[in-house]
């Protein structure tokens, strides 16, 4: 996102504690369907969706609904809403209709429909918003000295609208990584991606990976996940083998946009298991100097046998002549 507006907005980031992902919603008793909603339009087209709030808890619920932007200023593509009214190009909070509270029953689901009205003057390419349910409504400020089971986390759908129109569609891959030398797998590799797109986009491809012969001996399905207009995201891949002897080389190919772009790299590294090689060598020339001295006392007391019956030979021999 703007990047130029972070400043005013860093209180979110503690704000933003409050609001629980969906993979937390079962501890919090409450579950937003989807966590994810896309869509596209046209300027001064309206667009419907219905959303869905499920109170997994034993008693009635009311929820507040709030609506605000978000930004993402990590690596790892996590949403920080926006508390304060802020000029910004991917606004889209100002745009949803939808309703400010509602009531849920125990172990029961609640639709919420929602409008989203794209303004004729609205830029092309993404805008982004969350919409997110707060239970407990009917508490007022005051009860919250009065109650300690007052639940102020949040759960959340996540609001994509992409704007028809001529958009930018550009990405860097700013890091691709390999250990140069591992001895034994599995082989991490990581990479960070930057985008410089109007729209969010969502890198897939493949890490091909080939050995010492240049023969190919592995791929890798990646996803680098969304990535927002301004932002930069990791991605890791492994290749899940064990033993290797020699020089790899291994092929990044990964397509996004609507055009088919394409992001690309090569990276070399050695998988090869030295210290184990060396205690083979070590083992191996151990083995080979036993032999070596046993064989040498083998031959010397050969010889000595040798000299032995000369000897003897040599006595029968002047007795006989006697």
């Amino acid at each position: 996102m703007n990047k130029n507006t972070l400043l005013l907005t860093i209180t979110a980031i503690f704000i933003s504690l409050l609001f629980v992902p969906q993979v937390l919603a079962d501890h919090m008793s409450m579950t937003a369907i989807p966590p994810k909603v896309e869509l596209k339009g046209d300027p001064g087209q309206t667009l419907k969706a219905s959303l869905k709030i499920r109170n997994d808890s034993d008693q009635t619920q009311n929820f507040s609904i709030n609506i605000e932007d978000f930004v993402v200023i990590d690596s790892k593509g996590t949403p920080i809403p926006l508390t304060t009214n802020i000029s910004n190009r991917w606004s889209l909070k100002n745009w949803i209709t939808a309703p400010k509270e509602i009531p849920v029953d125990s172990k029961g689901t609640q639709i919420i429909d929602i409008a989203i009205k794209i303004p004729l003057t609205a830029l092309p390419g993404g805008h982004y918003a969350m919409l997110t349910y707060t239970p407990n409504a009917d508490i007022k400020p005051g009860d919250l000295k009065q109650t300690g089971n007052v639940i102020t986390s949040r759960v959340g759908t996540l609001i994509y609208v992409t704007v028809s129109g001529p958009v930018n569609e550009k990405a860097t891959l700013t890091k691709f990584r390999v250990p140069k030398f591992t001895e034994k797998g599995p082989v991490e590799f990581i990479g960070t991606i930057e985008s410089l797109s109007d729209v969010h986009i969502n890198p897939k491809g493949t890490i091909t990976i080939f050995n010492p012969l240049n023969i190919k001996v592995s791929e890798i399905n990646l996803e680098s996940g969304n990535i927002f207009p301004e932002t930069s995201r990791d991605f890791t891949a492994i290749w899940d083998q064990k033993w290797g002897w020699g020089r790899y080389k291994a092929d990044l190919n990964l397509a996004y946009g609507t055009a088919g772009s394409l992001l690309s790299a090569t990276i070399f590294f050695w998988l090869f298991p030295i210290r184990l090689v060396i205690l083979a060598l070590i083992v191996f020339v151990s083995i080979l100097t036993v032999i070596i001295i046993l064989n040498k006392r083998s031959q010397k007391h050969q010889q000595e046998l040798e000299k032995e019956v000369q000897a003897l030979k040599k006595e029968l021999e002047e007795i006989e002549t006697k």
